[in-house]
């Protein structure tokens, strides 16, 4: 059979050479030797095509990218289909997901019924070039073709565009042969409205209406992890999955109705936790670049990348954060890469297709789109501890989940010495290497400044003769968020059940960093400890503790029923008593607009404490922390403190210049790197 193939390959290939083809000819001969007893059926839709010259050139470029595509094989996952099956027939009959906690509900309901359903079985890809048929890649060809030729934007759509990001099959592990005809049932009269705009706009419409219907739920495959990997049906018949699913959703959509769609993405930001996919209308305009300081997003400036890199916020005032605190309003990026079906010559996989090198890099479609997004510069250092036999560095960023580094771009080595091209700028680096999946730190981290400049982060130099630290991450903008909304709210007391004669207690009027301590004078007995708020905005509360004198006149902690507005989403009255300072009560917008405890008779009330929602990841009194900070060989300890009262840890003579991370061994996983700079922890 073999020998048949290689017979059949070389006659078309000589073909192809005497017609001057305008493709490689090496890929395509690697591809359909990869297809093995599949070639005959690849080397047919070449032939059917044979007297249109625009058809056949499609089908090389399909052909010859599709060196290897590999697609899940849904017998492998069978397992989980029950699950999907039951999703989808849920949003069938009921429209898509009025509660979050509803498919936790069914799947675990199914669960119950289906117990053996849950054991992982090892998924299995099969290559494309090995089975897809010559009926399937005609008939999708002819189909594509269509929706580009009938299209009103047809004109504005070159036949480079189309072959790359309309043209393709997939746009994810999986290929799934009824999509077209799915996506343009569902779609055709939503986008006929707009056959007098621009494809871009159509697109953005297009791929809104998708995602919005869509459920982008990471956690929820932490808890029914059986159910991942899946086929591309599945996730697009139950509208449940992650951003990468969510967007491959909508790139089928979109290409399915013949608007150029690609899927970009960030493989980790540099001051946050993991990544984010999104998905571009290819020919949308050129947006300014973004420059990666940690700033809030300027007001009438047009964001970029569906306003990813800023969290929305609205916040008037940072009255009572400490000034000492860092607000982090923004994500940094490292590095943008586009996921393309047509191989990149340039990508590390088609430079080093036999070396050792990290998951992130192994697609041969992989292109670097960094700098039409983000302020770069290119990055020249010198290597410490390499071998000969490394050919290939790379630039890391820091991982917290690990308290390790994720690489996000790479370079090669010469004489010791790697440039890394278009990174962006404000970021903190490791250099390393890569070895048996392992990281290898090849060098200082680094601070690459907004000039441009390598920094090194080695404690050379002075040294601060006194370190205050607040927090273990940066002060996100969502938790000021949390605790500005409190502004103006108020503590109330009350005996009479209609709460008629309330009396005032405190005014929250600056905005409150973590938890409140706040002492009350002269307050009358009370039975109802209250805290009203204005219903039309949302309200957040994690913690609230009313304090006062018991028949021996000491003061103690007030035990009552919570009434109130009763919160949604799970976040009901009951988090807010709870004693946990992560959970949080949510109220009902439009509700009552009060909560409060009923403490069953009067006491007099002395003292109020309260928690904002939050991270709960600042300096807590009592709590042990260590810090620690970065050197070539790992993270080196600088000593452990007890929290003061004053929620705050002194270090003193701590080196400049040093790379620190914070972690607290009572409570808590979170952390962030940091540099200590203008007596403020500035986090990266």
């Amino acid at each position: 059979m073999k020998v048949w193939v290689f017979c059949i390959l070389s006659a078309w290939l000589l073909g192809a050479c005497n017609n001057n083809r305008e493709f490689s000819e090496s890929l395509l001969k690697t591809a359909l030797q990869q297809a093995e007893g599949n070639a005959p059926e690849l080397i047919s839709v070449l032939e059917h095509y044979e007297d249109d010259p625009q058809k056949r050139k499609a089908a090389e470029f399909l052909i010859a990218n599709m060196l290897d595509q590999f697609s899940l094989d849904s017998a492998s996952v069978s397992n989980a289909q029950p699950y999907y099956d039951f999703l989808t027939e849920h949003v069938e009959k009921n429209g898509e997901y009025e509660d979050s906690r509803i498919y936790y509900y069914l799947c675990d309901s199914l669960q119950k019924v289906l117990p053996d359903s849950t054991k992982h079985i090892a998924e299995y890809y099969r290559t494309d070039a090995m089975f897809l048929s010559a009926r399937f890649l005609i008939d999708h060809i002819d189909d594509r073709f269509d929706v580009w030729r009938n299209a009103s934007w047809k004109d504005r759509i070159d036949f480079e565009t189309f072959c790359n990001y309309i043209l393709p099959y997939k746009s994810h592990y999986d290929y799934w042969d009824g999509s077209s005809v799915y996506f343009q049932k569902k779609y055709y009269d939503t986008l006929s409205g707009y056959a007098d705009s621009s494809y871009v706009q159509a697109g953005k419409c297009l791929a809104a209406i998708v995602q919005n219907s869509f459920q982008q739920d990471g956690p929820f495959f932490l808890e029914f992890p059986f159910m991942m990997p899946t086929t591309i049906r599945n996730f697009t018949l139950s509208r449940l999955g992650t951003c990468i699913e969510a967007n491959t959703v909508a790139i089928s959509a979109l290409r399915s109705l013949g608007i150029p769609a690609a899927l970009n993405f960030i493989p980790y930001w540099g001051n946050s936790n993991a990544g984010h996919h999104w998905t571009e209308i290819v020919g949308e305009a050129q947006s300014e670049r973004y420059d990666n300081r940690q700033l809030p997003s300027p007001e009438n400036r047009k964001d970029i990348v569906n306003s990813m890199f800023w969290l929305k916020f609205d916040c008037e005032t940072t009255v009572g954060i400490p000034e000492q605190v860092q607000i982090r309003t923004c994500r940094t990026v490292p590095k943008v890469y586009r996921c393309n079906y047509g191989i990149q010559s340039g990508s590390l996989a088609s430079v080093a297709p036999s070396e050792d090198i990290p998951e992130l890099f192994a697609d041969r479609g992989l292109e670097d789109i960094t700098d039409r997004f983000v302020e770069c510069s290119d990055v020249k250092i010198s290597l410490q501890g390499v071998c000969e036999s490394d050919k290939y560095a790379y630039l890391c960023c820091y991982e917290p989940e690990g308290l390790s580094w994720t690489p996000v771009a790479w370079g090669k080595i010469r004489k010791g010495k790697v440039r890394f091209e278009k990174m962006g700028k404000n970021i903190v680096y490791l250099p390393a290497i890569y070895k048996g999946e392992t990281i290898i730190p090849a060098g200082d981290a680094f601070l690459l400044t907004d000039k441009g400049t390598v920094m090194p982060l080695n404690g050379s130099g002075d040294v601060h003769p006194e370190v205050t630290l607040y927090n273990k991450v940066p002060f996100r903008n969502h938790c000021l968020y949390y605790a500005y909304v409190m502004l103006g709210t108020r503590f109330l007391a009350a005996n009479r059940p209609d709460l008629a004669d309330t009396v005032s207690l405190h005014t929250i009027d600056k905005i409150p960093f973590y938890g409140q301590d706040v002492t009350v004078e002269q307050a009358p007995p009370s039975r109802y400890g209250i805290y009203r708020f204005d219903p039309s905005r949302p309200v957040f509360i994690a913690e609230l503790e009313f304090w006062g004198l018991d028949e021996n006149g000491n003061e103690v902690p007030l035990k009552g029923e919570p009434f109130g507005n009763p919160g949604r989403f799970g976040n009901t009255l009951q988090e807010m008593i709870d004693g946990d300072r992560v959970s949080f009560f949510y109220g009902v917008r439009n509700g009552v607009g009060y909560v409060g405890l009923d403490f069953g008779k009067p006491y007099r009330i002395t003292r109020i404490k309260y928690h904002p929602r939050s991270d709960d990841n600042n300096i807590v009194p009592g709590e042990l922390y260590e810090l620690y900070y970065w050197t070539i060989d790992g993270w080196e300890s600088l000593g452990r403190q007890t929290g003061r009262d004053d929620k705050t840890l002194r270090y003193s003579n701590i080196p400049k210049n040093l790379l620190l991370r914070l972690h607290n061994h009572t409570r808590g996983k979170e952390n962030r790197i940091f540099i200590y700079e203008n007596g403020k922890q500035v986090y990266y």
